[in-house]
């Protein structure tokens, strides 16, 4: 007789941390006290989510209503993951998306762009009023297209969730918000292991010679003249070789065409990198994330995509590559690396644009407020942008929109284009530790066994330690055993010789130039 088969236990929901607990409190004592659309700022990597899938799973043991409202697909994704977590049933409204249980679901998981699709411009779909709507990446929230689709819901409670309470643009994160609550910090979340702690390369100390003094700080105007007109320090790869090889990372460029080119530039030099961007095909850009996940693929360069909806704990090293004046930018694209894994012990961040100089570290304390310059008012007379055409180079045909062609297939891809940079290393900023002697003993067996395995004269692996450190090693550690070298070491050793390699470069163009050569 054939046993009976084991019934389905229910998921076990995530036990909350200590700071989670506070921000449930927190929700439902400003819910009590008046407040309607409470702003729940929390550092990448705290587990906004997961607080959100409790608020949920406790709104629906009530028989609530839940409207959750992320405005990409991968943070659409990650809502339905954590409330699988808890066992909470819910729909799916996302363009090509399994819809779940339905309309009938009782929670409902949106795309912003679908439910403004379909509820809002087209009216092709009525919603059961929820009672409380959730809003990730709230600062992105105050648009008016996306006030007229929350006041849709009058009587309904609000949550905004976000990393970066503030705009780039000076609107006022009070014109949908009533009260803002922060129950941790990314410094009390590094404090307590929740977050890994930054280190930090970039340039050095801007020269601020010529910036006047005005009532006792520096002038805005020059301080901004300064800052702004700098190119990127640095050569990308190089920079990444010599402090970052073996790490997984991501390259934030200046524009489509920049991190195209920089994907390349890796390639070039043996490191296995994909580039990715908006206009990327869902399923490639999947399959790309995917990789670099697994490993398969070691440094993802985009423009901005990753800033948002990237959940990668393992990834250890955030490399800019493009200057930015939005602090909101700046801490996303900090937020990639914070989070933590095992064997993970920092974060490394390359600064090329020298954004660290104008924004500060990630764990700086910063005051929120509801408070902004603009109001939420729309834009008389703007002309609605056309969207320009592409040219199949297979088939010739001609279309708009996506950069697949309709007729044959054939994928458009982005051209790679490379930003000016000045030549000079960045360094160590904000403290950082140097490593430790067993950390430098380490590192001299394995140049030693480089050397080994190379066929170097002897001294080779002392003269390259000094390059590292400054000094020469302990003459006793020539008595140790040689190692293997890691992927550290070997990327440092590669960066030195591209570096050699672009000086001789730069030296035979000045001597063909000057007229000075034999």
């Amino acid at each position: 007789m054939t046993a009976p088969a084991p019934a389905l236990l229910p998921p076990t929901p995530p036990v909350l941390r200590d700071y989670q607990h506070d921000a449930v409190s927190q929700i439902e004592a400003a819910w009590a006290a008046g407040y309607r659309a409470p702003l729940l700022p929390l550092p990448t990597g705290g587990g906004k989510t997961v607080i959100a899938a409790e608020l949920i799973r406790r709104r629906v043991a009530t028989g609530g209503r839940v409207l959750f409202l992320a405005p990409r697909r991968e943070l659409v994704a990650q809502a339905m993951r954590k409330l699988d977590d808890v066992g909470v049933e819910y729909g799916v409204l996302l363009a090509g998306a399994d819809q779940r249980a339905g309309l009938a679901a009782r929670v409902q998981v949106a795309s912003v762009d679908t439910i403004v699709s379909r509820v809002l411009r087209r009216s092709r779909l009525t919603l059961p009023p929820p009672d409380l709507v959730i809003v990730d990446e709230a600062h992105l929230s105050v648009t008016l297209t996306r006030q007229r689709l929350l006041d849709l819901w009058p009587a309904a409670r609000r949550i905004g969730l976000t990393a970066t309470p503030t705009r780039k643009d000076g609107r006022a994160l009070g014109l949908l918000w009533d009260t803002i609550l922060e129950p941790a910090t990314t410094a009390t979340l590094t404090a307590a292991g929740y977050l890994v702690p930054v280190r930090y390369w970039s340039w050095p100390t801007p020269d601020l010679g010529g910036v006047r003094v005005t009532a006792g700080d520096f002038n805005l105007a020059d301080l901004e003249l300064v800052m702004n007109q700098a190119p990127l320090l640095g050569d990308v790869v190089e920079t990444w070789l010599a402090h970052a090889a073996g790490r997984r990372g991501v390259v934030f460029g200046t524009s489509i065409a920049h991190a195209v080119a920089l994907a390349e530039a890796f390639r070039r030099h043996g490191v296995a990198a994909e580039h990715v961007d908006a206009g990327t095909p869902t399923a490639a850009r999947a399959a790309t994330f995917a990789r670099f996940a697994t490993g398969a693929t070691q440094v993802l360069t985009n423009c901005f995509l990753a800033a948002y909806g990237f959940d990668l704990p393992a990834l250890s090293c955030v490399v800019l590559a493009r200057p930015t004046r939005s602090l909101m930018l700046y801490l996303q694209m900090l937020g990639r690396g914070l989070r933590i894994a095992p064997g993970k012990t920092d974060c490394i961040v390359l600064d090329h644009a020298g954004c660290v100089h104008r924004h500060g570290f990630a764990a700086d304390e910063r005051r929120w407020t509801l408070d902004g310059r603009m109001a939420l008012e729309p834009t008389p007379g703007r002309p609605t942008p056309e969207r320009a055409a592409k040219e199949c180079p297979k088939c010739h045909a001609v279309w708009t929109g996506a950069a697949t062609c309709p007729e044959c297939g054939y994928e458009l891809r982005p051209a790679g284009r490379m930003v000016r940079t000045l030549a000079g290393e960045l360094v160590e900023i904000g403290g950082g530790e140097s490593p430790d002697v067993q950390d430098r003993a380490v590192w001299y067996a394995e140049l030693r066994g480089h050397a080994e395995q190379r066929g170097y004269r002897n001294g080779w692996a002392a003269h390259k330690y000094r390059d590292r450190f400054g000094t020469f090693p302990p003459w006793p550690w020539n008595d140790a055993p040689t190692a293997a070298p890691g992927p550290a070491v070997l990327g440092w050793v590669k960066s030195r010789n591209i570096a050699w390699a672009r000086r001789l470069q730069s030296n035979t163009a000045a001597t063909a130039a000057t007229g000075t050569g034999a």
